[in-house]
């Protein structure tokens, strides 16, 4: 049942633990049974699953004891550990309400001989003051992926997506690279002081050639580093904290003034915000100017180790962060941590992406098929009857699109605009921000 290209995930803890639960949870349907009665799967229970753009299996193997009391138990022990050689990550799950006993440390010690790669999720984790009180009394078994949860509410389910389709993304090979991927490109770094721009290029790099401090404001001067990945050459450009200007800081518009230039410099630009902050009218105006300068550009939401494990699905965090960036809710972020190497080597393969889709060319016949075929798209394309045709504009820095609309027709709003744009990327597979540009066509006073 199980190729040797799937990614297997298997819930492993002793009996009564919630497996059942976080299992069906993840499934979003009751394909397993849950119980209060100890022990109630006998069998692995090996599912498909689909989180994104991410394929994988996952099996619930049902409470199984170290030390069995009856042949059944051992037929059960005995296949977990087998299905254990090929698993990707094991979610080896522990109930909080019950501690840390013996027999979770036994289960623990042979999961170690595996060699597997182990992700702790502690149930029945009822509130966040609970979790830091969770977290402290599983430490002495020194897994650094820990993920309280509580299975009942659905509460962490979430985060355990979010770190399969980490470890997938880890453990995925190389893609060897196509000749028209060759090249170089800069990245600029930009985002408000202290919001750990430099602290991400020295883990990068691996050395300190950036220093860093907690006290905002340290970079004064741009600063550029070349490194190699996945067989291009990149370079970060690392600039000085862009902030409102104040009495304190007289210099804070020059290194405003200089932080711009080095976006002008930019083929893709990288805005920097820490996740524990709150997203502000500075950050806005920093994603204003850059799109004002039709750059490409994403943002790298920081020090998520000092956010993950609070409370609170990651799907409805996103919702939050896509609500407060307004007009900009459609720009692609990703959570990272250079303490914890969260997505770090993730944020380059989304730089070499959105550098390379900045590049696409459409040909007017297939963009044309795709308005014509929108139009026939039910509900959405009441708005795509008002364009008549539309191009692609050459010598842009990032894909622009003219849409050519009767002067009677519709007045498009910003909200259609964006509709188009969003539209327009997922049909041709473009990660780079777009701009969409109308025309109307003039009739005559006949």
């Amino acid at each position: 049942m199980i190729k040797n290209n799937d990614f297997f995930v298997i819930l492993i803890g002793r009996p009564n633990v919630g497996k059942s639960t976080i299992f069906n949870k993840i499934l979003g349907k009751a394909s397993a049974l849950s119980s209060k009665i100890s022990g109630t799967t006998l069998d692995l229970n090996i599912k498909s699953v689909s989180y994104g753009d991410t394929d994988f299996l996952i099996a619930d193997s049902g409470g199984f004891n170290i030390s069995p009391a009856n042949e059944t138990e051992k037929k059960i022990k005995e296949k977990v550990f087998e299905y254990l050689k090929k698993a990707g990550a094991v979610l080896f799950t522990v109930d909080y309400k019950s501690g840390f006993i013996p027999e979770d440390r036994e289960i623990f010690l042979r999961l170690i001989k595996t060699g597997a790669d182990i992700i702790l999720v502690i149930n029945k984790v009822d509130s966040p003051k609970d979790a830091r009180s969770a977290f402290a009394e599983f430490s002495p078994l020194g897994l650094k992926k820990n993920i309280a949860v509580c299975a009942e509410t659905g509460t962490g389910i979430d985060e355990i997506l979010e770190k399969i389709t980490e470890e997938i993304n880890l453990k995925k090979p190389v893609k060897p690279l196509k000749k028209d991927e060759s090249g170089s490109f800069k990245v600029a770094i930009v985002g408000r002081p202290n919001s750990g721009k430099s602290t991400y290029i020295n883990r990068v790099l691996k050395e300190d050639l950036l220093f860093t401090d907690e006290k905002p404001g340290t970079t004064r001067d741009s600063i550029d580093a070349c490194i190699k990945y996945r067989g291009r050459r990149i370079i970060l450009i690392d600039t000085a904290g862009i902030r409102k200007k104040s009495r304190l800081d007289e210099n804070s518009a020059a290194f405003q003034k200089q932080s711009i230039e080095q976006i002008k410099r930019a083929d893709v630009v990288i805005i920097f915000m820490d996740i524990n902050s709150e997203i502000t009218h500075e950050d806005l105006a920093l994603l204003k100017k850059t799109a004002m300068e039709k750059k490409p550009f994403m943002i790298a939401f920081t020090k998520w180790d000092l956010k993950e494990n609070e409370s609170g699905g990651i799907t409805e965090l996103k919702k939050d962060i896509k609500f407060k960036l307004k007009e900009f809710s459609e720009v692609p972020f990703i959570f990272i941590s250079s303490k914890i190497n969260k997505n770090l080597n993730k944020l380059l393969d989304l730089c070499i992406e959105i550098n390379d889709s900045k590049k696409i060319k459409i040909k007017t016949k297939e963009f044309n098929k795709f308005i014509e075929s929108a139009k026939n798209a039910g509900k959405t394309g009441n708005l795509y009857r008002h364009i008549s045709y539309g191009v692609q504009k050459e010598g842009e820095n990032i894909p622009t699109f003219i849409l050519f609309a009767g002067s009677k027709g519709k007045i498009f709003s910003m909200a259609d605009i964006k509709f188009l744009r969003n539209e327009i990327k997922e049909r041709f597979g473009i990660k780079s921000n777009v701009e969409i540009l109308i025309e109307y066509k003039k009739y005559n006073n006949a």
